[in-house]
């Protein structure tokens, strides 16, 4: 009989061995499977945010392109091409006659140095933006060049005596 207990004993042992490992097995298992469910998540919820920061500086920096292209071409006098292109991209929404009325401004109290100097900036802000990064490249520092821009376009808009400034709340959301 003393036989019989050693054996039991030992199996009664290895049972309890075989839980012991199973556990450790199941909870390394579920380790792995919530690692790999929170990469899943941390990539999609990093492309989510990547995609809508993207659009907003995007926005962002074509709003000061248009900006400059406009005062380019209103200092400049060359205000029949840019109508023109404007009339081609949109011709519902602009009035042909509201169009005409804005040929026919001209810029009061402006001397002839004060839009060379007004030139010389929206030009400086349209190279700027030029040199933006259109990807996320790893060794620019894309913040400091998007605090540059801003700068400039500040800047601008102090020469022009122009109060206009950008804003994200205009956009439309879907």
């Amino acid at each position: 009989m003393a036989v019989n207990k050693k054996e039991s004993d030992f199996d009664i042992q290895d049972a309890f061995d075989s839980l012991l490992v199973s556990e450790d097995n199941l909870v390394a298992k579920a380790y792995e499977e919530g690692l790999l469910q929170g990469e899943i998540a941390g990539f999609q919820e990093g492309f989510d945010l990547g995609r809508q920061k993207g659009s907003e500086i995007g926005s962002e920096i074509f709003f000061y392109r248009g900006f400059a292209k406009s005062w380019i071409a209103l200092l400049s006098g060359d205000l029949s091409e840019a109508f023109k292109q404007l009339l081609e991209l949109c011709p519902v929404s602009l009035n042909p006659d509201v169009v005409h009325e804005i040929h026919q401004i001209k810029l009061k109290n402006k001397t002839e140095e004060a839009d060379l100097k007004s030139l010389k900036a929206l030009k400086k802000l349209l190279t700027l933006l030029e040199h933006f990064p259109q990807e996320n490249p790893k060794n620019q520092d894309i913040i400091s060049l998007l605090q540059d821009i801003r700068a400039k376009f500040k800047h601008c808009c102090a020469i022009l005596k122009v109060d206009a400034s950008y804003s994200a709340n205009n956009q439309l959301n879907f």
